[in-house]
């Protein structure tokens, strides 16, 4: 293959220009980031007389036309600091990308800041990042990471089989509450109660409200404790809460198994609501049991359009 073909099929150019074109170019939120070594490296190359060419050659994107650093931030610092001769020219690889791509690479900073963060400060991180603003001390602390993996996966990351097709990536947490914004807004509107929406429930009413579900009484009647009895049985909210109130008493030696345990007893107390005060499986005077919440999550991937998306 001739030089010219090569480049065609990688969308990449060659381009002499000197250190004060590049100093100029723009430096998207991405260049502080990637593909550049750090300071040692660059002294080292400086000593070695093969390599001292190799000091010059950086890496541009082009976006319509406009070109923007990609990498040389050590680089730059020690141009600027003299401890590296300023070059007159530079020779840049120039590779042309998507609007996409570019996006994409726009994130990588968050991503990489937020690796540093404890999970709920990542959270409200994506939270800044996506332009979502929440009032209720629930929803904007950022303590939803165990609650979206349940209503993804079917379980907290920590018992997720990582050897397992669809467990092994980590869930995209700014790709799902993106997906979520809707749910998670409403959510927030009602101003949760930490000690009612723990977990489990929290998980549920994801997983519920991501189906298109009408909930807003029979969260706003849990949320506030409205609750009915009718010869001496008892209707699906007053049993919920009833639920959280046994679950706090039990075992909670293995709060991630008690997670999905409630995620399906909330399901089922929302299907039983669902039936309608008229029907005789609406009022009980046992405790639900639970029902299986698998399919209810292929229902909500399938309505929010995400079968195929390994990192949700």
């Amino acid at each position: 293959m001739d030089l010219l073909n090569y480049f065609t099929q990688k969308n990449l150019s060659l381009y002499d220009l000197s250190y004060n074109e590049w100093l100029a170019l723009p430096e998207p939120p991405f260049f502080d980031q990637i593909g550049d070594q750090e300071e040692g490296h660059w002294l080292l190359l400086q000593q070695t007389s093969g390599l001292r060419n190799a000091i010059d050659v950086v890496t541009l994107v082009e976006l319509d036309g406009v070109r923007y650093k990609l990498d040389g931030k050590f680089r730059k610092a020690l141009w600027q600091s003299g401890k590296l001769p300023t070059p007159e020219n530079l020779m840049a690889q120039v590779f042309e990308i998507s609007q996409e791509d570019f996006s994409a690479l726009s994130h990588v900073k968050s991503f990489i800041n937020a690796q540093s963060l404890a999970p709920n400060e990542a959270i409200q991180a994506i939270y800044k990042e996506l332009g979502l603003k929440f009032t209720s001390d629930r929803i904007k602390s950022g303590f939803i990471y165990d609650a979206i993996n349940i209503a993804l996966r079917g379980k907290p990351r920590n018992l997720q089989d990582k050897r397992y097709s669809l467990e092994k990536e980590e869930i995209d947490m700014r790709k799902a509450i993106k997906l979520f914004s809707h749910e998670l807004a409403f959510i927030d509107s009602l101003n949760p109660k930490p000690d009612l929406f723990v977990t489990g429930v929290l998980a549920a009413a994801l997983i519920m409200l991501g189906t298109h579900r009408d909930l807003h009484e029979f969260l706003h009647r849990f949320n506030t404790g409205q609750v009915e009895h009718q010869d001496g049985l008892e209707d699906p909210v007053a049993g919920l809460i009833r639920v959280i109130q046994r679950h706090r008493i039990d075992d909670n030696a293995m709060p991630s198994h008690l997670s999905i345990d409630l995620c399906r007893k909330t399901i089922q107390s929302i299907t039983l609501w669902e039936e309608g005060r008229d029907s005789s499986l609406y009022w009980r005077r046992k405790l639900v049991s639970g029902i299986d919440h698998l399919p209810y999550i292929r229902a909500l991937k399938r309505a929010k359009h995400i079968d195929d998306q390994r990192d949700l």
